[in-house]
């Protein structure tokens, strides 16, 4: 009786302890399945196991780790690798399943090394948000058998090809052709540029007033300057010689506006003025290149001997259009000082 219930006891416990384990088991299973989900998983793929010398091969990379869990630093792939060389590469292909996220990305890669070959193991980084451990995958390292073509066994002979005519196009004409039209619309370009350069009106100076009138009223009004700051001194030395240059291109329907004073001087020495007058005008308008080139500030008596210069210089050459046109056209040179002009 003793002995009965001694086992009954001793199988109790038996049971006890068997089931115990049981439940120990399923739980470690149960953490280890959590555990590995929340692992990330790194799977390689390749499309070709034997290829040719300079065949490719896509060589694709797929990674899936818990989404938000995770930052991830993809792999870096060298353009040229030991027996493997990159040809080309997709973008990294992200993608969201069951709260998990997928990375995929498809190399192309290419040998011309014969023989037996594994492909390079890449690493991809892990960085837990949550946590400083890391974790580092890598990529598989595949085999890959790179050859030649295979020969040709049957030792067959085979007919020679005969021999294709070829047609030989002669194209003289047709660079004959383009040629002639070529050269026809250069002439017709030509033509249209020039004819409607002849077109173009000529510069017209003209206003309500006569040339000198208009100029003797603008020279009356620079006379109210204030000639006691520097920047009213500057602009009567530009006004000045814009009257003059105005008077010009007025009188002879000749631009002078934007010419310098140098070029303005030629123009009255080709249009036979004498020196006198030339070396009138050129006191007056270099003063005013010294103020405005140079900062040059003249005394108040300068500055109005140069506008009683310049409007000395515009009477005479009125004068001496006055009388020119009502003698002979012959050469007329004018002289300061108030002399007749001579004839």
């Amino acid at each position: 009786m003793n002995c009965s219930l001694q086992r009954s006891i001793r199988c109790g416990m038996n049971i006890k302890e068997r089931t115990y384990k049981l439940l120990l088991v399923v739980a470690l299973l149960f953490i280890n399945k959590a555990i590995f989900a929340q692992a990330p998983v790194v799977n390689t793929f390749i499309d070709k196991e034997d290829i040719l010398i300079g065949e490719q091969l896509n060589y694709k990379v797929v990674a899936t780790y818990p989404g938000n869990v995770f930052k991830v630093l993809w792999i870096n792939v060298p353009d040229s690798m030991p027996h493997f060389e990159l040809v080309d590469k997709t973008k990294i292909d992200t993608s969201t399943e069951n709260g998990k996220t997928i990375l995929s990305q498809t190399l192309t890669l290419t040998s011309f090394d014969s023989g037996r070959w594994t492909t390079p193991a890449f690493m991809i980084n892990f960085d837990p948000v949550k946590d400083d451990t890391t974790i580092n995958l890598f990529t598989d390292s595949l085999a890959v058998n790179v050859g030649y073509a295979p020969a040709d066994s049957t030792n067959q002979l085979r007919d020679i090809k005969p021999i294709m005519d070829v047609t030989i196009k002669n194209y003289l004409w047709y660079y004959i052709a383009g040629g002639v039209l070529l050269a026809a619309l250069i002439t017709v370009l030509l033509w249209r540029y020039f004819k409607n350069r002849k077109k173009q009106p000529k510069t017209e100076f003209k206003g309500k007033l006569s040339p000198y009138d208009e100029a003797m009223q603008e020279l009356e009004k620079l006379k109210n300057t204030n000639l006691q700051q520097a920047d009213a001194v500057k602009n009567y030395h530009s006004k000045l010689a814009a009257i003059f240059k105005w008077y010009i291109s007025r009188k002879q329907q000749f631009n002078v506006m934007n010419k310098t004073t140098g070029d303005v001087l030629l123009h009255l020495t080709d249009n036979n003025l004498s020196k006198d007058i030339i070396a009138t005008t050129a006191e007056a308008l270099r003063m005013g290149d010294a103020v405005k080139f140079a900062k040059y500030l003249p005394p108040q008596t300068e500055s109005e001997t140069a506008l009683e210069k310049i409007k000395v210089v515009i009477n005479f050459i009125n004068t001496a259009s006055t009388q020119q046109q009502t003698t002979n056209p012959v050469r007329t040179e004018i002289h300061p000082g108030g002399q007749k002009p001579q004839i």
